[in-house]
């Protein structure tokens, strides 16, 4: 009789799992073909640059500080580069202090900007995107990343340039 009971609770629990599961998959084939909002204000900026890359960094600032050493890179990257910070809405009431806090120089909106599903689940995170809202690379900002991010972001552009050029052809 305690082999039946446990078959029955084995299926139970394997039907349940092959739910949750399926459940994910349908989640994540709906959202593939969603594209990522880039902000008006990036657009504006990005008027007359040939071929930009939008960057959007969601932070906090009650990240690590270590975390949010990525926002210098970001400070000083080239106009190629069309940097957007997102933070929560109760950090942008008070954008001076925000600012002095964590350093940033670019401009700021608020999570309400985007959909749940735009916005990433560890903070801080930076998200590039190219004009028509494709996703180029997401990278978690951890302690330590400030040297790899200045690497990344240079040979990333160089070595990317067709693929952004071709991109904005088919818009």
């Amino acid at each position: 009789m305690k082999s039946k009971n446990l078959k029955n609770y084995v299926i139970g629990t394997l039907v349940v799992g092959v739910l949750i599961m399926g459940s994910i998959m349908y989640k994540n084939k709906r959202s593939l073909g969603i594209p990522f909002p880039v902000h008006e204000g990036a657009r504006v900026r990005a008027a007359d640059i040939e071929i930009p890359l939008f960057l959007y960094v969601f932070f906090s600032q009650r990240n690590c500080r270590d975390c949010l050493e990525v926002i210098q890179v970001l400070n000083g990257l080239p106009p190629r580069f069309i940097v957007t910070g997102v933070v929560p809405e109760r950090e942008l009431k008070d954008e001076k202090e925000l600012r002095a806090v964590t350093g940033a120089a670019f401009p700021l909106i608020g999570f309400s900007e985007f959909s749940k599903r735009h916005i990433p689940w560890y903070a801080p995170t930076i998200i590039g995107v190219s004009s028509n809202g494709k996703i180029i690379f997401s990278l978690p900002g951890v302690p330590g990343e400030k040297k790899y991010l200045e690497t990344f972001l240079g040979s990333l552009y160089e070595k990317t340039y067709s693929f952004f050029l071709n991109d904005q052809a088919r818009d």
